[in-house]
């Protein structure tokens, strides 16, 4: 298997099971379910972990007990977080408001700020490195495309007003593209993604993924999981998509191995990806 960095945020998800989601004004009875990990980039790496890839993580964690907590239940799950930054402070917190239909809103309950400049003279080193995964340019910095040149790079969709958002790869759902973003997904993150780019893929939830590249559009159709929990959905597809690119799968095998990822995801009350599903091989 791989040698996988990934540059990203390490969260607490409390969840809170309710009846129905909040409207202005309502007071609403709601079960306490407990924290559990989250973080979409601490999501991933577990995931890949999980697939057999050795996994480093750099992110901020605070410096309080649950900060200790998330950390070692990363170290639990086989991701290396020797990386990770201590910020001080709590440890970042995100409410998982969660209906009976496994439907969530979730509101983030910030840590601290990042430092400037972000301290990463500690970076592991390149050679070896097969992936890097870049939750948000606009947290890290683009120099981390040239410390890794011949890493399969993948990032979350560009931010607004963002100069440069180098990438091979650019995977997200599509509310976290912007509207122009999602009329030509290729041509438009390309702008800004550079002369590397080869894949874009937009998730869709219930109506499945799309991957588009220079010669055309893929689409995987949505699952009939049974879902329980839709919280890391996604970041359980990225992580089988990118387990099936650095086996040297094609697009549309690749998209399907991230749409069974995901749909083992819904089916689980937790944030992280289950455990690698039978039906994916490891090779």
């Amino acid at each position: 298997m791989s040698d996988v960095v990934v540059f990203g945020t390490v969260v607490a998800d409390v969840v809170v099971r309710v009846a129905a989601f909040p409207r202005p004004g309502d007071r609403i009875r709601a079960e306490p379910l407990g924290w559990r990990l989250g973080g979409g980039s601490a999501n991933i790496a577990c995931g890949l972990a999980a697939a057999g890839h050795e996994v480093t993580l750099i992110g901020a964690v605070g410096t309080d007990s649950l900060a200790d907590e998330l950390l070692a239940e990363l170290e639990r799950r086989g991701v290396h977080t020797q990386g990770c930054i201590r910020m001080s402070g709590p440890a970042a917190r995100a409410i998982i408001l969660l209906d009976e239909n496994g439907e969530r809103t979730i509101l983030i309950l910030g840590g601290e700020p990042w430092p400037e400049p972000l301290p990463l003279g500690d970076l592991p080193p390149a050679r070896g490195v097969a992936c890097v995964y870049v939750e948000s340019y606009a947290l890290f910095p683009t120099a981390i495309a040239g410390r890794f040149p011949d890493a399969l790079l993948v990032a979350t969709p560009p931010a607004p007003g963002h100069g440069t958002w180098p990438a091979d790869v650019i995977v997200g759902s599509e509310r976290e593209y912007q509207a122009d973003g999602l009329t030509s997904p290729y041509e438009s993150a390309r702008a800004v993604a550079q002369s590397r780019l080869k894949l874009v893929v937009v998730t869709r939830g219930a109506r499945g993924a799309d991957a588009y590249g220079p010669h055309g559009c893929r689409h995987v159709a949505g699952s009939t999981a049974r879902q329980v929990d839709a919280t890391g959905a996604g970041d359980a597809f990225a992580a089988g998509l990118i387990t099936a690119l650095l086996a040297e799968h094609g697009t549309q095998d690749a998209m399907e191995r991230g749409a069974a990822q995901g749909a083992a995801a819904v089916e689980t009350l937790q944030s992280i990806p289950p455990d690698w599903v039978d039906t994916l091989d490891r090779a």
